[in-house]
């Protein structure tokens, strides 16, 4: 599958968690990422997008709420690529509108909002289709959040850049799980690259009764793409850690968070990456993984971590 040029992000070791937790801890820093913003949903966007090269597409339409990620990247991308995005706003919580400096950043890339509530997403994306069908715009349509073949494979793909990058062997790997899609194609690229490796994931949004159909579904777009039998065996799920749900964080998180950033010098936030390097440091701390190689994947997120300042009692 083809994508958009961009460079390998970089594999550390993050020394102070080796020693605390007496193993060696590395971290593949797609925080680091050197398009529209950085993370998960910008390298997605990479293969989501590459088709719009080559079509002659006029509009980019997707969905998302005002502290999304895949939003902001997807702005970015599409101003540098020329492509007008329009994009279906939601939200029940209007003061997220005020404080997300996501938002602010499509509202600078030039997006067009279509605003509605939650409940009205579905029937306002169905008649902006048929607006746009009706006007013989030309446009491509994306789920938000990156969830498609293309967002899975972008991530069995990172894997293989892993695998370039370290030879030798990982035992866990740790990383947040919102949409189910980075976590599933790094399941899968596991599987292919680093087979003995066991995959925590840790869910930033929902139990593992709801995430489990998503999970499945991404699973069988890779699958019938690569004619593969990959599964979820090497899948450890979390829902211990989602503190009340998305967005939400507890005490304990943001301690975890300052001590990265003040020990490690690197950022994580409350909402994605910070909820999963917490979890995981709740989990290395709770037994013995001495000599053991586990591996944190950050994917970003810095722009909630700002944009949720008045969480840290400075």
């Amino acid at each position: 599958m083809q994508h958009l040029k961009f460079d390998v992000t970089p594999l550390e070791e993050l020394s102070y968690y080796s020693q605390k937790f007496n193993i060696r801890c590395l971290c593949k820093r797609d925080d680091l990422f050197n398009k529209a913003g950085g993370g998960s949903k910008a390298r997605m966007l990479q293969y989501i997008l590459y088709p719009l090269y080559n079509e002659k597409v006029d509009v980019f339409l997707t969905a998302g709420g005002p502290c999304s990620n895949y939003n902001r990247a997807a702005a970015l991308l599409c101003a540098e690529m020329g492509i007008q995005m329009r994009l279906v706003s939601y939200t029940d919580n209007l003061s997220d509108y005020e404080n997300s400096l996501n938002y602010y950043l499509t509202n600078l890339a030039g997006v067009e909002h279509i605003y509605c509530t939650k409940t009205e997403v579905v029937e306002t994306i169905q008649k902006t289709i048929a607006e746009m069908e009706e006007n013989a715009v030309s446009f491509r349509y994306c789920y938000g959040g990156g969830k498609s073949l293309e967002g899975v494979y972008a991530y069995y793909d990172a894997v293989r850049e892993l695998k370039y990058q370290y030879r030798g062997k990982i035992d866990e790997i740790y990383v947040a799980c919102g949409t189910g899609t980075t976590l599933t194609g790094i399941c899968c690229g596991m599987q292919e690259f680093f087979p003995t490796a066991r995959v925590h994931g840790i869910s930033v949004a929902r139990c593992y009764v709801d995430e489990k159909k998503v999970l499945d579904e991404d699973l069988a777009y890779l699958n019938n793409y690569l004619n593969k039998q990959y599964d979820f065996s090497n899948l450890i799920f979390h829902d211990e850690f989602l503190f009340g749900g998305y967005g939400h964080s507890s005490n304990e998180e943001l301690k975890t968070i300052r001590e990265c950033i003040s020990r490690q010098g690197m950022l994580v936030d409350p909402t994605y990456s910070g909820k999963a390097f917490h979890g995981m440091c709740e989990i290395l701390s709770e037994r013995e993984q001495s000599g053991k190689t586990v591996l944190f994947w950050n994917t970003g997120g810095m722009m909630n971590l700002f944009s949720q300042k008045t969480e840290f009692k400075l």
